[in-house]
C-alpha cells in the first residue's frame, strides 16, 4: 500500500484515537488536499481490528481501518499521491493531444480538469513542507 494519499473532497469521518492507555473514537473533519502519512506499518488490535497509525500534514495522528482506506478510496475522496500524479500526466498528454487534433472543446475540459488536479496536488506538497 502507498505511504501518503490526498484528500481530494471534504468529508467527515469516524477514527480512533491513538491516546495512551485509552481507546475512543471521534468525527474529524478531512479537507481537500491534506495528505495522510503512513507512520506504522498494518497492525491489529482487538477492538478496532487491521488498521494503520496515519498523520495528517504532520500535524495529528490517527488510527484508521484497513477497510476505511480501501473504501475511501473507491469512492474516489481519496488518492495516492503516486496516483494523482499518473493522473496529471494523463491529463497533460490529453491536453497536449486536444491541441494537437485543433480539438477547442476537448482541450479546455481537460485543461480545467488539469488545472483542478494541480491545484490539489500543490496544496498537498504545501501541506507536506515540500516546494513544487
Amino acid at each position: 500500500m502507498n505511504e501518503n494519499f490526498i484528500i481530494l473532497e471534504m468529508f467527515q469521518h469516524e477514527v480512533s484515537c491513538c491516546c495512551p492507555g485509552q481507546e475512543h473514537k471521534h468525527m474529524i473533519e478531512f479537507h481537500q488536499s491534506d495528505v495522510w502519512t503512513i507512520i506504522d506499518k498494518q497492525k491489529y488490535k482487538d477492538s478496532i481490528g487491521w488498521h494503520f497509525w496515519m498523520t495528517v500534514n504532520k500535524e495529528f495522528q490517527f488510527l484508521i481501518q484497513v477497510d476505511d482506506i480501501e473504501e475511501l478510496c473507491n469512492e474516489g475522496r481519496i488518492c495516492s499521491l503516486l496516483n494523482l500524479e499518473l493522473k496529471m500526466m494523463h491529463l497533460n498528454f490529453k491536453v497536449n493531444e486536444a491541441l494537437d487534433e485543433h480539438n477547442e472543446e476537448a482541450f479546455t475540459l481537460f485543461a480545467n480538469e488539469l488545472r483542478n488536479v494541480q491545484k490539489i496536488m500543490d496544496y498537498g506538497y504545501f501541506s507536506l513542507g515540500i516546494e513544487v
